[in-house]
Protein backbone atom coordinates (compact mmCIF):
# COMPACT_ATOMS: atom_id res chain seq x y z
CA UNK A 1 0.00 0.00 0.00
CA UNK A 2 1.49 3.42 -1.08
CA UNK A 3 0.83 6.59 0.73
CA UNK A 4 0.89 9.63 -0.56
CA UNK A 5 1.36 12.94 1.31
CA UNK A 6 -1.46 15.55 1.08
CA UNK A 7 0.59 18.41 2.15
CA UNK A 8 0.46 21.29 -0.63
CA UNK A 9 2.14 23.98 0.69
CA UNK A 10 4.85 26.14 -1.72
CA UNK A 11 8.34 26.54 0.22
CA UNK A 12 8.17 29.69 2.13
CA UNK A 13 9.91 33.17 -0.36
CA UNK A 14 12.23 35.20 1.41
CA UNK A 15 11.06 38.39 2.25
CA UNK A 16 13.29 41.54 2.80
CA UNK A 17 12.92 44.10 5.99
CA UNK A 18 11.76 47.99 5.27
CA UNK A 19 14.39 49.54 7.76
CA UNK A 20 17.13 47.08 6.65
CA UNK A 21 16.38 46.39 2.75
CA UNK A 22 19.45 43.64 2.56
CA UNK A 23 18.51 41.44 5.34
CA UNK A 24 16.57 38.47 4.25
CA UNK A 25 13.93 36.91 6.58
CA UNK A 26 10.56 35.13 7.15
CA UNK A 27 9.37 36.93 9.83
CA UNK A 28 6.21 39.12 10.18
CA UNK A 29 4.71 41.09 13.09
CA UNK A 30 2.37 39.68 14.55
CA UNK A 31 0.37 42.82 15.08
CA UNK A 32 0.84 44.57 11.45
CA UNK A 33 2.13 41.59 9.45
CA UNK A 34 5.26 43.67 7.87
CA UNK A 35 8.56 41.88 7.63
CA UNK A 36 11.08 42.30 10.63
CA UNK A 37 14.22 41.04 10.29
CA UNK A 38 16.43 40.28 13.61
CA UNK A 39 17.27 43.35 14.27
CA UNK A 40 14.02 44.72 14.58
CA UNK A 41 11.87 42.47 15.98
CA UNK A 42 11.10 42.75 19.73
CA UNK A 43 9.54 39.90 21.53
CA UNK A 44 6.62 40.28 23.16
CA UNK A 45 3.99 37.77 25.24
CA UNK A 46 2.32 36.99 21.85
CA UNK A 47 5.12 36.99 19.51
CA UNK A 48 7.45 39.12 17.81
CA UNK A 49 6.47 42.85 16.77
CA UNK A 50 7.98 45.66 15.13
CA UNK A 51 9.24 48.75 16.99
CA UNK A 52 6.04 50.65 16.31
CA UNK A 53 3.96 47.46 17.74
CA UNK A 54 5.64 46.73 20.09
CA UNK A 55 5.64 50.40 21.36
CA UNK A 56 8.60 50.12 22.86
CA UNK A 57 9.98 52.77 24.99
CA UNK A 58 12.37 53.31 27.80
CA UNK A 59 12.69 52.33 31.36
CA UNK A 60 11.12 54.80 33.66
CA UNK A 61 14.04 53.89 36.04
CA UNK A 62 16.29 55.32 33.46
CA UNK A 63 14.09 58.45 31.75
CA UNK A 64 15.26 61.64 33.38
CA UNK A 65 14.84 65.51 32.79
CA UNK A 66 18.19 67.68 33.10
CA UNK A 67 16.24 69.47 36.10
CA UNK A 68 16.85 66.15 37.85
CA UNK A 69 20.39 65.71 36.29
CA UNK A 70 20.98 69.36 38.32
CA UNK A 71 19.24 67.76 41.32
CA UNK A 72 21.25 64.68 41.39
CA UNK A 73 24.66 66.78 40.69
CA UNK A 74 23.97 69.30 43.11
CA UNK A 75 23.45 66.69 45.99
CA UNK A 76 26.41 65.00 44.64
CA UNK A 77 28.75 68.02 44.95
CA UNK A 78 27.32 68.63 48.55
CA UNK A 79 28.73 65.51 49.60
CA UNK A 80 31.33 64.68 46.85
CA UNK A 81 32.95 68.34 48.47
CA UNK A 82 32.74 67.48 51.86
CA UNK A 83 34.13 64.13 51.61
CA UNK A 84 37.02 65.86 50.07
CA UNK A 85 37.68 68.12 52.53
CA UNK A 86 37.73 65.25 55.07
CA UNK A 87 40.23 63.71 52.52
CA UNK A 88 43.06 66.53 52.45
CA UNK A 89 42.64 67.06 56.04
CA UNK A 90 43.25 63.46 56.93
CA UNK A 91 45.43 62.21 54.04
CA UNK A 92 46.30 59.01 56.59
CA UNK A 93 43.07 58.08 56.51
CA UNK A 94 42.59 58.36 52.68
CA UNK A 95 41.22 55.08 52.06
CA UNK A 96 38.80 55.20 54.48
CA UNK A 97 37.61 58.58 52.86
CA UNK A 98 37.90 57.06 48.84
CA UNK A 99 35.58 54.79 50.61
CA UNK A 100 33.73 57.10 52.29
CA UNK A 101 33.36 58.83 49.07
CA UNK A 102 32.72 55.79 46.64
CA UNK A 103 29.69 54.78 48.65
CA UNK A 104 28.63 58.48 50.08
CA UNK A 105 28.75 59.95 46.73
CA UNK A 106 26.48 57.75 44.52
CA UNK A 107 23.75 57.44 47.36
CA UNK A 108 23.59 61.23 47.28
CA UNK A 109 23.25 61.08 43.37
CA UNK A 110 20.49 58.80 43.64
CA UNK A 111 18.87 60.19 46.50
CA UNK A 112 18.67 63.74 44.14
CA UNK A 113 17.75 61.63 40.99
CA UNK A 114 14.65 60.21 43.66
CA UNK A 115 16.26 56.75 43.44
CA UNK A 116 16.86 56.50 39.49
CA UNK A 117 20.05 55.33 37.65
CA UNK A 118 21.40 54.82 34.59
CA UNK A 119 24.42 55.70 32.26
CA UNK A 120 24.59 60.03 32.85
CA UNK A 121 24.00 59.94 36.56
CA UNK A 122 27.12 57.27 36.38
CA UNK A 123 28.94 60.21 34.83
CA UNK A 124 27.74 62.36 37.19
CA UNK A 125 28.89 60.71 40.03
CA UNK A 126 31.98 59.76 38.27
CA UNK A 127 32.55 63.43 37.48
CA UNK A 128 31.57 64.38 41.65
CA UNK A 129 34.19 61.73 43.00
CA UNK A 130 36.61 63.57 40.68
CA UNK A 131 35.53 66.82 41.88
CA UNK A 132 36.02 65.77 45.65
CA UNK A 133 39.38 64.52 44.85
CA UNK A 134 40.41 67.49 43.55
CA UNK A 135 38.88 69.19 46.54
CA UNK A 136 41.34 66.53 48.90
CA UNK A 137 44.38 67.80 46.32
CA UNK A 138 43.61 71.23 47.12
CA UNK A 139 42.90 71.28 51.10
CA UNK A 140 46.26 69.05 51.62
CA UNK A 141 48.59 71.84 49.45
CA UNK A 142 46.77 74.95 51.19
CA UNK A 143 46.45 73.64 54.34
CA UNK A 144 49.36 71.73 55.29
CA UNK A 145 49.75 70.98 59.54
CA UNK A 146 46.60 72.12 60.27
CA UNK A 147 45.47 69.96 62.45
CA UNK A 148 48.69 68.36 64.22
CA UNK A 149 47.69 64.51 64.83
CA UNK A 150 51.25 63.09 65.99
CA UNK A 151 51.80 62.50 61.84
CA UNK A 152 48.89 60.96 61.18
CA UNK A 153 47.48 64.02 58.86
CA UNK A 154 50.83 64.04 57.11
CA UNK A 155 51.05 62.68 53.81
CA UNK A 156 53.30 60.32 53.37
CA UNK A 157 55.78 60.31 49.92
CA UNK A 158 56.55 57.29 47.57
CA UNK A 159 59.02 56.58 45.98
CA UNK A 160 57.99 57.09 42.55
CA UNK A 161 59.88 59.92 40.80
CA UNK A 162 56.60 60.59 38.40
CA UNK A 163 54.56 61.09 41.44
CA UNK A 164 56.85 63.23 43.29
CA UNK A 165 57.63 65.90 40.70
CA UNK A 166 53.63 66.10 40.34
CA UNK A 167 52.67 69.82 41.63
CA UNK A 168 50.01 67.98 43.97
CA UNK A 169 50.71 65.60 46.49
CA UNK A 170 49.60 62.04 45.27
CA UNK A 171 51.00 58.89 46.05
CA UNK A 172 50.25 55.55 44.01
CA UNK A 173 48.04 54.50 46.79
CA UNK A 174 46.00 57.84 45.99
CA UNK A 175 45.49 56.59 42.23
CA UNK A 176 44.22 53.36 43.55
CA UNK A 177 41.72 54.17 46.14
CA UNK A 178 40.37 57.27 43.35
CA UNK A 179 39.75 53.58 41.35
CA UNK A 180 38.22 52.41 44.22
CA UNK A 181 35.87 54.98 44.49
CA UNK A 182 34.68 55.83 41.19
CA UNK A 183 34.22 52.08 40.43
CA UNK A 184 31.80 52.45 43.29
CA UNK A 185 29.86 55.01 42.12
CA UNK A 186 30.22 52.86 38.80
CA UNK A 187 28.23 49.81 39.68
CA UNK A 188 25.90 51.85 42.06
CA UNK A 189 24.29 53.71 39.65
CA UNK A 190 24.17 50.65 36.95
Amino acid sequence: MTSYSTDTTEPEVPMYCPKHPNEETYLRCARCDTPICAKCRVSTPVGFRCYDCANVQSVPTYALDTSVYVRAAAFGLVVGGAAGVLMGLFPGFEFWTALLMGIAVPEAVAAGANQKRGPGLQMVAIGVVLFGFIVSRFVLNQLPDLIPLSGINQMSFTGIALLSRLPFQITQYSILWLALALFFSYKRLQ
